[in-house]
């Protein structure tokens, strides 16, 4: 690679940089966003020009942290695991609730079972008509 292309593809790189972290182009604070606008193979960015790559994860995760979309993002993440963990809470206590209940079903029907073939083995028992 000659020095003039190196020079292009540091300069493409360093004008992506600026341009993602200061919000003139849109899209998300990425490694392959940043090679993506710069129109360089991603070993550029990497393997050529680490120093470049560095201080741009630095800058983006500062960026990321501060950013409010961020925060509101983080905020309902935790809202939605909260919600999360109170849903499988609940759905545990149903869950118990209808083993329960269809524990005591059981029995009901079994003594029902057993009841109704005592009637209808007696010698002087008849059953009632089902209505």
């Amino acid at each position: 690679m000659t020095t003039n292309e190196t020079e292009f593809i540091r300069s493409a790189l360093q004008q992506a940089k600026d341009d993602l972290l200061e919000g003139r182009v849109p899209g998300p604070l990425t490694s392959t966003r940043l090679v993506e606008l710069a129109g360089v193979k991603r070993h550029r960015l990497t393997h050529d020009n680490p120093d470049t790559n560095d201080e741009f994860q630095r800058r983006a995760r500062a960026l990321n942290r501060t950013k409010p979309e961020v925060d509101r993002l983080r905020s309902n993440l935790d809202a939605e695991r909260q919600r999360n963990k109170r849903l499988v809470t609940e759905r545990d206590t149903l869950d118990q609730r209808l083993k329960a209940y269809s524990t005591a079903l059981l029995g009901l029907l079994e003594e029902r079972d057993r009841l109704l073939e005592a009637l209808r083995s007696g010698n002087n028992v008849t059953a009632l008509p089902n209505r």
